[in-house]
C-alpha cells in the first residue's frame, strides 16, 4: 500500500488533478453566498495579494539578492493566490460570511472591531472550515509551484527525502587496468558477456578537497552494467552537476538520471559512461559560482580533486578526449566555466539552461562585491564569454539544451552558442517542452548522453 503510495505522481496524474480541483472548491467556498460588500473586499483583497506577492518576488531578487534570476511568473501567481485565500478563509472564519462592513472600511473594522458580528453568529464548523479551506488553497498553490518545478516528482520524494544509497566504492571494483588510455571508441570490440548484470548502481562516495581544501558534500557516483564484468572495459567519464539551490542527489530525486542511464545502458550492451555527481557548493544554499574566490577554491576542486579521486579510484579512461561535464542552470554554467578554463581535462560538454555568466545575485556589482571583494577584473577573467572572447577552442565540442518556455536561459543559451563558435567549438543546441525545471532535464537527460556517448566512444 505504502509503495503504490509512494509512487504516485506529483506532477501529472490524478493526484495533482484531484488537488487542484479541491483548491478551486476551497476558494469557491470561501467566495459564494456572500454580499456585495463581500465581493469588493474580496476584490481588494485580492489585487493587494497579487501587488504583494509581486513586490516580495522583486524585492527577495533586487533588495535581499537571494538568487540571480527573476522569479517566474508562475511563482508570483501561486503566492498571490495562497495570500488571498488565507486573508478570505481568516476573515471568514473571525468575522462570518458577512465579511466586513463597508469595502472602503473593511480592514478598519477588522482591527477596531466596529460592525462586526457577535461571535456566537459564527459557527465553529464554519470557522474551521474557512480555516481549512485557506490552508487547502495554500497547499494548492505549493503544489502548483512544485508542478513548475518538478522539484519533487512522486508523494515518495517528498515524504522520503533524497533517496540512500550504499557508501564508498568496494575494493573489487577498484580494480584498475594497467593501460587506460584508449584511443579507439571503447565500444570497438565490445561484447556483453552472459550472465552480465541488467543493471548499473548508483553509490555515495567522499571526494576530499586534498588540493582546494575544499569541503564539499558527499558525492553520487554511477557504474554502469559493463563495470561488473569480469574484464571490465576502460569506460569514459561525464562529471554532472546539479542546480543551485541543489545537492547531487537531486539528480536522483528530481532528474531521473537512474532511468536516463538505464535506458542507455540497455541500448548500448551494458555500455554507459562513468558519472560522478560531485558538490562544488558545500550546502544546499551555498553558491561558489564553481570559481576560486573569496566563497571557495571550487574551481580547483572540480578541476583537479575531482579527476585525481576518479582516476584514482576507478577504472576509467584517462585520455581526457574521452571526459565530459554537464549540469542543469547553475550546473550547466559550471560546465562551461570547465571546458573554457581547463579544456585539457574536459573537451566535450552537454549545458542544459545555463546562465549567462555566473552570478550570486541579481546585481553584477554586488557578486562581485562578496566573491571577489570588488576586482572586476579578476572575476571577469574567470567568466566563459571573456573567455571564448580571447581563447580558441577547436577541440570542444558541446551542447546546449532549454525549454521552449523559458525565454532568459534560451536567450543565455544562444549567446554562449554564438561566443563559443567564434572561438571555434563544435556546437548544437535543442529545445525540449517545459520552462527552467527538473521536468524539462527529464525530457532532455537521454539526448544529453545520447549526444556525449557519441563522443565519448559509447555508440
Amino acid at each position: 500500500m505504502l509503495k503504490w503510495f509512494y509512487a504516485e505522481s506529483l506532477d501529472s496524474g490524478p493526484l495533482p488533478a484531484t488537488a487542484l480541483g479541491l483548491g478551486a472548491l476551497a476558494l469557491a467556498f470561501l467566495l459564494i453566498r456572500r454580499s456585495r460588500r463581500w465581493w469588493l473586499y474580496a476584490l481588494v483583497t485580492g489585487i493587494a495579494s497579487a501587488g504583494a506577492a509581486m513586490a516580495a518576488g522583486w524585492a527577495v531578487i533586487h533588495v535581499w539578492y537571494w538568487w540571480p534570476e527573476d522569479l517566474p511568473a508562475t511563482v508570483l501567481v501561486c503566492a498571490g493566490a495562497a495570500l488571498w485565500g488565507l486573508v478570505l478563509g481568516l476573515t471568514t472564519a473571525v468575522l462570518g460570511p458577512g465579511g466586513p462592513a463597508r469595502p472602503g472600511a473593511g480592514l478598519r473594522h477588522l482591527s477596531r472591531g466596529t460592525e462586526r458580528r457577535p461571535a456566537g453568529a459564527v459557527p465553529w464548523a464554519r470557522r474551521v472550515t474557512a480555516v481549512g479551506a485557506a490552508v487547502t488553497i495554500v497547499a494548492v498553490s505549493a503544489l502548483a509551484i512544485n508542478i513548475y518545478f518538478g522539484e519533487y516528482p512522486t508523494v515518495g520524494s517528498l515524504l522520503r527525502g533524497e533517496p540512500a544509497l550504499a557508501r564508498g566504492i568496494p575494493h573489487y571494483l577498484q580494480k584498475k587496468d594497467a593501460d587506460r588510455f584508449r584511443v579507439l571508441p571503447v565500444k570497438d570490440g565490445w561484447v556483453a558477456p552472459k550472465g552480465m548484470q541488467s543493471a548499473g548502481e548508483f553509490r555515495s562516495v567522499h571526494i576530499p578537497g586534498i588540493v582546494s581544501g575544499f569541503r564539499a558534500r558527499d558525492a553520487v557516483v554511477y557504474l554502469p552494467p559493463a563495470y561488473f564484468t569480469a574484464h571490465r572495459p576502460v569506460l569514459p567519464v561525464v562529471v554532472l552537476v546539479s542546480g543551485q539551490p541543489g545537492s547531487p542527489e537531486n539528480w536522483l530525486q528530481s532528474g531521473h538520471v537512474d532511468q536516463a542511464l538505464a535506458g542507455y545502458a540497455h541500448a548500448h550492451a551494458g555500455l554507459a559512461p562513468v558519472v560522478l555527481m560531485p558538490d562544488p557548493n558545500g550546502s544546499q544554499e551555498a553558491n561558489t559560482m564553481c570559481m576560486n574566490s573569496a566563497l571557495g577554491r571550487a574551481d580547483t576542486y572540480m578541476a583537479v580533486d575531482v579527476p585525481r579521486w576518479i582516476t584514482a579510484t576507478l577504472n576509467v579512461d584517462t585520455n581526457h578526449d574521452h571526459w565530459a561535464v554537464a549540469g542543469f542552470s547553475y550546473g550547466a554554467t559550471c560546465a562551461m566555466q570547465m571546458v573554457t578554463r581547463h579544456p585539457d581535462v574536459y573537451r566535450s560538454f552537454a549545458a542544459i539552461a545555463p546562465e549567462r555568466e555566473p552570478a550570486l545575485t541579481a546585481s553584477r556589482a554586488v557578486t562581485i562585491q562578496r566573491a571577489f571583494h570588488g576586482n572586476a577584473a579578476a572575476f571577469n577573467a574567470q567568466v566563459p564569454l571573456t573567455l571564448m572572447e580571447h581563447r580558441s577552442y577547436p577541440l570542444v565540442q558541446g551542447w546546449f539544451a532549454t525549454g521552449d518556455q523559458d525565454a532568459v536561459f534560451t536567450g543565455n543559451a544562444m549567446v554562449l552558442e554564438a561566443a563559443g563558435r567564434r572561438a571555434g567549438m563544435t556546437l548544437f543546441r535543442s529545445t525540449f517542452p517545459g520552462g527552467h525545471s527538473w521536468i524539462m532535464v527529464t525530457e532532455a537527460l537521454p539526448s544529453a548522453f545520447s549526444f556525449l556517448g557519441a563522443r565519448l566512444g559509447l555508440q
